[in-house]
């Protein structure tokens, strides 16, 4: 499989090094700020941003994929960013009624809704299907697509809209990952602090798959709370306490 990364960022523009040296906005909170001299608009955002949602479905829709799973969800904290204060040119109606949830199979119509939520930061996850298709985001307004291949036709109508498309070190692999068992426990301000870490040597993703209850298209290669309604798939290699712990399973993964 391939690594491709596709931004709105101009690779001559790097150095030797691959640090980006243009001062360019890097993400929606900007907007009103100056750049290069000119004024970065809402405008011009959602300009920007179309194109992104528009390279992904002309990747799906050349490789005649209708739908992805959420891996690794990460909303918690959506419904305050929805009604926080400067956010409201955002904010669409579709995104009070979207349903998310772990391995949930989202439409094209969905995914698009879902990546518009992702690049204006209300919510994090990954769009995929196992070992054929992964879709994440990075920092600073990268894009990430992991897929079997990607033809040349779709690089081409990508490339006119105004990004760019970069093939680089593949080192994001489905099948690659170790599982951690972290016990926590809250501070004296209520943070979570992980005090002790067990890596699972026998743990794969088929089992946290399975345990979960997830689909065969679910990557299995996430991090979740583990309680007392989904502990016992570690059971043969961990004795949990839960009067004394708070615990959770770390996957880790390698990313670019």
């Amino acid at each position: 499989m391939i690594n491709i990364r596709i931004t709105k960022y101009d690779p001559n523009n790097r150095n030797s090094d691959g640090h980006y040296l243009l001062d360019e906005w890097t993400c929606p909170s900007e907007v009103g700020k100056y750049f290069n001299g000119a004024e970065f608009t809402q405008s011009e955002y959602f300009e920007v941003e179309v194109k992104y949602i528009n390279a992904v479905i002309e990747y799906l829709d050349s490789e005649s994929i209708s739908y992805l799973r959420v891996v690794d969800l990460e909303s918690r904290f959506l419904q305050d960013s929805l009604s926080e204060k400067g956010k409201e040119w955002l904010v669409c109606e579709e995104f009070y009624h979207i349903d998310l949830y772990e391995d949930k199979k989202l439409e094209l119509a969905q995914i698009k809704i879902v990546i518009k939520m992702i690049l204006r930061g209300f919510l994090w996850c990954r769009l995929e299907l196992n070992e054929k298709f992964s879709l994440r985001f990075g920092w600073d307004y990268y894009m990430y697509i992991y897929c079997i291949s990607l033809k040349v036709s779709v690089i081409k109508k990508i490339s006119e809209s105004g990004l760019f498309v970069e093939e680089l070190e593949n080192l994001y692999d489905m099948k690659r990952c170790d599982f951690y068992i972290q016990a926590c426990r809250p501070d004296e301000d209520g943070n979570i602090l992980v005090e002790e870490e067990t890596l699972l040597k026998n743990m794969t993703r088929e089992k946290i798959k399975q345990g979960l209850g997830l689909s065969k298209e679910h990557t299995g290669n996430h991090s979740f709370n583990i309680t007392s309604e989904n502990y016992t798939m570690f059971q043969d290699e961990f004795e949990f306490k839960f009067s004394d712990y708070e615990y959770c399973l770390y996957c880790d993964k390698i990313y670019i």
